[in-house]
């Protein structure tokens, strides 16, 4: 009778095995216009070029850099920034058209050479990446008077301070003096 119980067990555990390894294996595949089906009964359907970039307008990605050429005849900008998935700086040529969007900036006409961008693209059908969106990155407020600051600090830090217990709290036992009191203290008791 027992021999029966474990046979069942062990022919239960080994089929919920075998359907969440089969669960967890299973990939989904997506077909889209390009994927053409194995098979399928159905013909191709092509898709609008109207739909085709509105798939494109939802794939924007995002990059960051230092700007190291610009092309005012072309309106691109070539921008070296860190691919994370590799830890190498790379190069990425991005066209600028009427559409692009601008951030701290006006116009095309006022980014210079090494300065700091982010940018939101696409890339189109044709390999090419499109600027949506340009922000020039400013420098921070803090590093505008580096000196100025550091002095107030230093002030701020000798007018606020406690008073610190000795060093040593040893030789504070040795002169007559506790420990986090002054020489003052200790000779008026």
């Amino acid at each position: 009778m027992d021999l029966k119980k474990i046979t069942a067990v062990l022919v239960f555990a080994a089929l919920i095995a075998g359907t969440t390894l089969i669960a967890f294996a299973a990939e989904e595949v997506k077909v889209g216009a390009e994927t053409p089906v194995a098979g399928s009964a159905e013909p191709e359907a092509s898709v609008p070029a109207a739909q085709a970039a509105a798939e494109n307008e939802n794939d924007t990605q995002w990059t960051w850099g230092e700007v190291v050429n610009l092309d005012s005849a072309g309106k691109t900008i070539t921008l070296k920034y860190l691919d994370y998935e590799t830890d190498q700086e790379k190069d990425i040529v991005l066209a600028v058209d009427e559409k692009t969007a601008f951030e701290n900036i006006k116009s095309f006409d006022e980014i210079k050479i090494k300065d700091t961008l982010s940018i939101d693209y696409t890339v189109g059908q044709d390999g090419k990446n499109m600027a949506k969106n340009i922000s020039l990155e400013s420098p921070d407020s803090s590093a505008v008077v580096p000196g100025q600051a550091v002095g107030d600090v230093k002030q701020a830090d000798t007018q606020d301070a406690p008073e610190q217990p000795a060093a040593n709290p040893e030789a504070a036992v040795a002169t007559g003096v506790a420990a986090g009191e002054t020489p003052q203290t200790a000779t008026q008791k």
